[in-house]
């Protein structure tokens, strides 16, 4: 199902409006930032999302552009992923895509 405000490839669901997302037909908490980044990447599946267009995404004009914390952030997220088969995938000096199972 493909919704505007739901992204369902059949193992991750995000449900943008309703700060929801499953892998599996689990759920899995995630804090506000993390969420905010896999409902932009799971927006456009496979392709390749700018670092900094991520992060305005998860903080918008709060805190200024930090690489080195986004990256971190990836890795937590990619950690609470990886068990379901998905993976964020790194382009140095780019950004970063969503790579479904």
């Amino acid at each position: 199902m493909m919704e505007a405000n739901i992204y369902d490839d059949g193992n991750l669901r995000v449900e943008h409006d309703n700060y929801y997302v499953a892998c599996a037909g689990r759920s899995i908490k995630l804090p506000r930032s993390e969420f905010l980044i896999i409902s932009r990447l799971a927006r456009t599946p496979e392709r390749i999302v700018s670092s900094e267009e991520l992060w305005q995404q998860a903080w918008g004009a709060r805190k200024p552009f930090n690489a080195v914390s986004l990256h971190v952030y990836m890795y937590r997220l990619r950690r609470k992923l990886a068990p379901y088969g998905l993976h964020n995938e790194t382009m140095v000096n780019v950004g970063y895509r969503l790579l479904p199972k």
